[in-house]
Parts: C-alpha cells; sequence; structure tokens
C-alpha cells in the first residue's frame, strides 16, 4: 500500500559524497518553487532557516546536521542517504584534491590519503551528521543516530541501493518524476581493490561508527522492502528494470 506523506516539510540531510547531489536534483524537480537549497556555514544558516520557517516551504535540502527541524514553525520528517563509509571517504578524498573551489582543496592536496585518515573530522562524517554532534565523538553520538533514524527519518536510503531507495521515498511522498542522471560522481579515482591492504584497515577502524550506523540503516531499508505487499514488490521490480535501462 503506498501512503503518500506531503504534510510535512521535507527536509534532505545531504551527507557529503552519498548521492546526495543526484537525490537533490530529483526531489527539486518534484517540489519545484517549494524547495529551498541551505548549503550555508552554520552562522548564515540560523537566519535563512528562520526566514524560511516565515515561507510556504515543501522541502529544504542541505549540508547540515540533524536537528534544523527546531528552527521550523511545522512539522518535519527527515530523509538521508548513507554510503558503505570505507568508500564513501576515498570518494570524498579524491574529490576535494580534484575540486579546486573546494574549501579544504589546498589543504588536502598536501596530504596522502593516508594522512587523510588522520583527520578526525573526516572520519565518521555520517554519525556525525546524523547525531548532531559538536566536537569529539563517541560511541553515545552512535546511538543517538541510530534513535534519531528511528524517531525522525521517514527513509535512510543506501547509496549501493539507490534505485530501491528511490522507489520508497517515490512511493512514500508521491513524486511524479524520478527520472536521473549520476550527479557529482567523482572521476579519477582507484576503486577499492586498489587500495593497500593496511590502508583499508586503518580506514576501517577510523570509521567503526560510521560502519555500524551505515549497517544499522542497511538493515532498515532492506526490511521496509521486505515489508512491501505483493503489489508494491512487483511495481518495485518494474521500476527497478526501467532504473536500470535508463
Amino acid at each position: 500500500m503506498i501512503i503518500v506523506q506531503r504534510n510535512k516539510i521535507l527536509i534532505h540531510l545531504h551527507t557529503p559524497k552519498t548521492a546526495g547531489t543526484t537525490l537533490r536534483k530529483i526531489i527539486t524537480n518534484n517540489y519545484h518553487n517549494s524547495s529551498y537549497n541551505v548549503y550555508l556555514d552554520e552562522s548564515k544558516r540560523k537566519e535563512r532557516l528562520r526566514s524560511l520557517s516565515k515561507k510556504n516551504v515543501s522541502c529544504i535540502q542541505g549540508h547540515f546536521p540533524f536537528g534544523i527541524h527546531k528552527y521550523l514553525s511545522k512539522p518535519c520528517t527527515y530523509i538521508t542517504m548513507l554510503r558503505n563509509p570505507i568508500d564513501r571517504v576515498i570518494s570524498e578524498y579524491y574529490f576535494i584534491r580534484r575540486g579546486t573551489r573546494h574549501r579544504l582543496h589546498q589543504e588536502v592536496m598536501k596530504l596522502s590519503l593516508e594522512q587523510y585518515l588522520r583527520r578526525p573530522e573526516s572520519m565518521n562524517v555520517q554519525t556525525r551528521y546524523i547525531s548532531g554532534a559538536r566536537g569529539p565523538l563517541t560511541r553515545q553520538h552512535l546511538e543517538i543516530a541510530k534513535k534519531n533514524i528511528q524517531k525522525y527519518f521517514s527513509i535512510v536510503g543506501i547509496t549501493e541501493m539507490f534505485n530501491e531507495s528511490l522507489f520508497l521515498m517515490k512511493n512514500k511522498f508521491g513524486w511524479q518524476n524520478t527520472s536521473y542522471e549520476k550527479e557529482n560522481v567523482t572521476k579519477a579515482r582507484p576503486s577499492l581493490n586498489q587500495i593497500s591492504k593496511t590502508t583499508l584497515t586503518e580506514l576501517e577502524k577510523q570509521n567503526k561508527l560510521d560502519i555500524e550506523l551505515y549497517l544499522f540503516a542497511k538493515r532498515l531499508l532492506e526490511q521496509k522492502l521486505i515489508n512491501l505487499d505483493q503489489q508494491s514488490k512487483q511495481e518495485l521490480n518494474t521500476f527497478l528494470s526501467k532504473s536500470n535501462n535508463q
């Protein structure tokens, strides 16, 4: 059964390098002039959110931590995408090096991938975003992130299951236009099997919180797919077939 939810402001918490730019464009195509992007630093973000709370807003998207619903006067629900943390960090590292306009470009150009892993603020980014944490992360923040997902997020998609995630979002929010082309893809980056085992081991060590959060969210998504009724499962198969042939 499809239950369309349009009575709440949709907050797309766009975690970097998780296919969020592709999702952002899909969302914009469905909400048009009532969708607003808030890609601002914290000092400017609060002022922008307060001004948006006075407007007819259907959707807000941006690189911001969990908690912005507190600045809005209407009921809200969140969505996001999570990605395999090892792949996400590698993609982010090479994306920053390629992007000359990125605020960290000059700094990261001086770092090897192994040195990049020593930047605590670049590790466990997904846990930081979903928990809304400030400062050093602890396991408590992971538990907060899990609770936030269960209480405030309608759907947490998985990058490696993008089309399945998109199908659930489409049905949940009544999106009509879900055609897309992949956006903001990191080019000229090595695959996982080209990264040394030592580096991969260190990546896993430095992203333990994100790995657990990712697996938690993936299990929830898979359970949503299992719980679909027979008609919806048939529609999913049709949707996947069409999406794979785009």
